[in-house]
């Protein structure tokens, strides 16, 4: 522990001295917070589409009282006029509606004539007899709470759920700074990787997880307490923001660490770390849009964020289903940076597909390949959950068979590219070379597959057993059958492969992903 203090302490010293003369860091993030926090107090002063369509009224007009109108009486003299020369979009004569024929008159027509409706109902709702209501009326009463009349009758065709738009800009807020100190902690690691100040580091009594950790804390403590400070300005309980946040950060460090390892010039880290960043963000913002439309919102931990500033509560179940594979992902990926991190393989300038290729190399033992073989198929389980949730939130949404069939497509070429890859590389560099060894490591990689898939499904299966496509992406029934499906693919796959040697490896693949696509077709039935 005394090692990882040290290598902290030189990391905080090392940043300061990199900004010593320009702007500080510090002031860059509290200038970032300041506009956030600027944000959250101006996130309810707008009202979207506030004053969009202009309206003229004359004569007995009904009242028009929806923010999204601005009213205007009119005589009918210049009423037409008005309308001609776009002044207004639509003019209101009594019961009848004079409109012009391009677009925006139109849809203030669409939208006045929803508004009248909706207000019509609500009339017949509050002047009808409560046992003779027609739509179905609503009464809920609090037995804690003195009972008093609903301001408003509850009628289900005139509810939609509220989009919490303002709620995910506030837990948005909290990203933005984490995003930066992680852009700042893989800068730092790629200068000292250029200067080989790691080469350094390495020939010191550290071991690579010592350096990693020590590199990362200070980065995370920094984290933390910007966390707990919009937190305590913005009025949310510091300790459970910090529950919720601390998993996501955790998750975006693991991704900018695998930056550096893999990439040697501060452009390519530059292009891969915006490309990380947006695809981040896109990914804890839209699930978390929908936190009251589906219960796959909660694969965003900002829904739960929108959960604290409501003021409602959520249950430990709904907490890990996006937290415990974040977590696990950082623990997986600390790991095999930890292997990584040795000169033979920062120092290399080959492509990016060799160069995964090598970090499998590293990570897997070659003396013991088939206990390696199973642990990298259960470890991957994480990452490769986060991503079917994805394929699983999307295509759930989707109409059209041809992108569902796009879908199980994906999760196929995902998880056969997991449970094949290791094995591949052994191949491909003379590690194995007996058939029945082969079969024997396809075995444990698809039972490894299994084994993680299940365990980590038992987190959320209440969650993901609503959704359309769980069944087939989730590998559901017996455990023999997925079993037995995972190991026939994955066997094919690095057979084909190994006993072809000029058949490429992506070839066997797609062999292995069409097979299994089927098997996940056949799982859903006829819904496709």
């Amino acid at each position: 522990m005394r090692q990882i203090w040290t290598i902290a302490l030189r990391e905080v010293l090392r940043v300061r001295r990199r900004f010593s003369g320009g702007v500080s860091p510090l002031f860059v993030l509290l200038l970032l917070g300041a506009l956030g926090v600027l944000g959250f107090l101006l996130r309810d002063s707008v009202t979207l589409g506030y004053g969009l369509y202009r309206v003229g009224v004359m004569g007995d007009a009904a009242e028009i009282r929806d923010a999204r109108f601005v009213v205007t009486p009119v005589d009918a003299s210049n009423a037409d006029a008005l309308l001609a020369q776009r002044a207004l979009d639509l003019v209101v004569d009594g019961a009848q509606v004079v409109t012009r024929d391009d677009q925006k008159s139109q849809y203030a027509l669409g939208a006045l004539k929803r508004y009248l409706s909706k207000q019509t109902i609500l009339e017949l709702a509050a002047t009808q007899e409560m046992t003779r209501a027609f739509p179905l009326r609503v009464q809920v009463y609090d037995l804690d709470a003195p009972q008093q009349a609903p301001s408003e009758p509850f009628i289900p065709s005139l509810r939609t759920p509220p989009t919490p738009f303002g709620q995910v800009i506030t837990a948005f807020l909290y990203i933005m700074p984490l995003t930066f100190i992680s852009i700042f902690f893989t800068s730092s690691f790629m200068e000292e990787k250029i200067k080989r100040r790691l080469t350094l580091l390495l020939s010191a009594p550290l071991t690579p997880f010592q350096i990693i950790i020590g590199k990362m804390l200070p980065y995370l403590v920094f984290a933390v307490l910007m966390t707990m400070g919009i937190a305590w300005l913005t009025g949310a309980p510091l300790w459970l923001a910090v529950a919720i946040y601390m998993p996501t950060s955790l998750f975006i460090f693991a991704i900018y660490l695998m930056v550096p390892l893999f990439y040697r010039t501060f452009q390519d880290t530059t292009f891969i770390s915006m490309f990380v960043t947006t695809m981040t963000a896109v990914y804890l913002v839209f699930p978390a849009m929908f936190a009251d439309v589906s219960e796959l919102a909660y694969m965003s931990p900002l829904t739960l964020a929108v959960k604290m500033y409501r003021g409602e509560p959520f249950g430990v179940q709904e907490y890990l289903f996006p937290s415990l594979p974040m977590i696990l992902v950082f623990g997986v990926t600390v790991t095999i940076a930890a292997r990584l991190l040795h000169e033979e393989f920062l120092m290399t300038y080959y492509g990016i597909g060799r160069k995964f290729a090598d970090a499998l190399y590293w990570i897997i033992d070659r003396r013991k390949p088939a206990r390696s073989i199973f642990l990298m198929s259960f470890a991957s389980i994480p990452a490769v959950y986060l991503m079917q949730l994805v394929i699983l939130a999307v295509a759930s949404n989707l109409p059209l068979r041809a992108l569902l069939i796009a879908a199980l497509v994906a999760s196929a070429a995902l998880e056969e590219t997991v449970k094949t890859m290791g094995i591949a590389v052994l191949i491909e560099r003379g590690e194995t070379h007996s058939l029945r060894q082969i079969v024997w490591l396809a075995f444990l990689s698809a039972l490894g597959f299994l084994a993680g898939e299940k365990l980590l499904t038992l987190v959320s299966v209440s969650v993901v057993s609503q959704a359309f496509l769980a069944t087939a992406l989730f590998s559901g029934g017996l455990l023999l059958v997925p079993l037995a499906a995972h190991f026939s693919f994955t066997a094919i796959i690095v057979l084909l492969y190994a006993r072809f040697r000029r058949v490429p490896y992506w070839v066997a693949l797609g062999v292995g992903v069409i097979l299994h696509t089927l098997y996940n077709a056949l799982i859903l039935g006829g819904a496709l």
